[in-house]
């Protein structure tokens, strides 16, 4: 992530004041480097990402080591802490323990931030060997699969469900709960880690890969039109568009012939049929055994002897009117792949 270029950034034509914010912060250094035990201090916030204006703070943490970091935690300290003021300019300001910071674990929006931070304070290279730790390893892209999942069920399932009962503010409302998981899989699709809500939109306009027409395509997705049906339908259609490019993009990195959404069930539906019979013990190594109460797993198995047997008569005779669609595409979708034809 460190040497990635073509990064997201901020793009805002507004009046742009953090060379002002940052020799303010300079001039307080001696301020807010006057606690005890200080490892470094790092810039956060928008300033690092390069852009700020009168509504920003100047978003700062300081990493203590534990002994200090517990002794503040037990008195008064020069510093005021969280968003104050320091001689006029707004601050918002953190002490973390940098002794636990290796095993923290940070989610996605974590590392977002932590991936533009600016280190301003560092005598012993302590806190860039951290941060270089932190975002060394490289964003997994399954994760995407629980977010395209999350938005199609808003958009699709639910959307469905509200255009044909008619209700425009519900069907406007799962419509608004489809975007934020649809624009995070977008970043993961990117091999980026997804912002804060504060700026998830802003910066998805700058990834270096958007799907065509995708500033147009956003609007019709944030519009709610004259809020009637027709508004959800359009919303829904603009929706599907952005999905099927984003679900198309993760699909080509990994070569999966199905949606993205169902990248966790194919995989492990193709495990146990390309077995045929698996020993439970074995199984549990790969998957939990409750996997096989769920559709397709439950139609075409059964146990005996402690072991997992996969039924490939009830397999092959297996159509779209047997189970939820969902499922079918995964059970068809497997079945093909492998060329099954005939019982094993």
């Amino acid at each position: 992530m460190d040497n990635k270029l073509n990064r997201p950034f901020v793009n805002i034509s507004r009046s742009n004041i953090v060379e002002e914010l940052i020799n303010v912060l300079n001039q307080n250094m001696d301020k807010i480097l006057s606690l005890d035990g200080i490892v470094g201090v790092i810039l956060d916030g928008g300033l690092s990402r390069g852009y700020a204006d009168y509504l920003s703070e100047i978003d700062i943490i300081i990493y203590l080591d534990q002994e200090h970091f517990i002794k503040y935690n037990k008195s008064k300290n020069p510093i005021p802490i969280g968003i104050s003021k320091i001689n006029g300019y707004l601050y918002d300001i953190k002490i973390e323990n940098f002794d636990e910071l290796f095993n923290k674990d940070y989610d996605m929006v974590a590392l977002w931030d932590l991936s533009y931070a600016k280190i301003i304070y560092d005598p012993v290279n302590k806190i860039s060997e951290f941060i270089k730790y932190k975002l060394s390893l490289p964003i997994d892209i399954s994760q995407a699969a629980g977010l395209m999942f999350d938005a199609w069920w808003n958009y699709r399932l639910a959307g469905d469900i509200w255009i044909n009962r008619q209700d425009v503010a519900q069907g406007h409302y799962v419509l608004n709960n489809a975007v934020k998981p649809l624009i995070s899989a977008l970043f993961i699709a990117n091999e980026e880690y997804i912002p804060h809500d504060k700026w998830i939109i802003h910066m998805s306009r700058t990834l270096e890969w958007k799907p065509d027409n995708f500033d147009n395509v956003l609007v019709k997705i944030l519009s709610s039109g004259n809020f009637d049906l027709a508004s959800i339908i359009s919303r829904q259609n603009a929706i599907d568009e952005l999905w099927t490019s984003i679900d198309k993009k993760l699909t080509s990195k990994v070569n999966l012939k199905i949606s993205f959404m169902q990248k966790y069930y194919y995989e492990t539906f193709k495990i146990l049929i390309e077995k045929g019979k698996i020993p439970i013990e074995e199984w549990e190594k790969i998957c939990n055994i409750n996997i096989l109460n769920n559709q397709p797993f439950s139609d075409v198995t059964y146990i005996s002897n402690e072991t997992i047997h996969v039924d490939f008569n009830k397999l092959l005779s297996l159509k779209p009117d047997d189970m939820y669609q969902w499922f079918y595409e995964v059970a068809d979708a497997v079945r093909t792949q492998l060329n099954i034809k005939s019982v094993k």
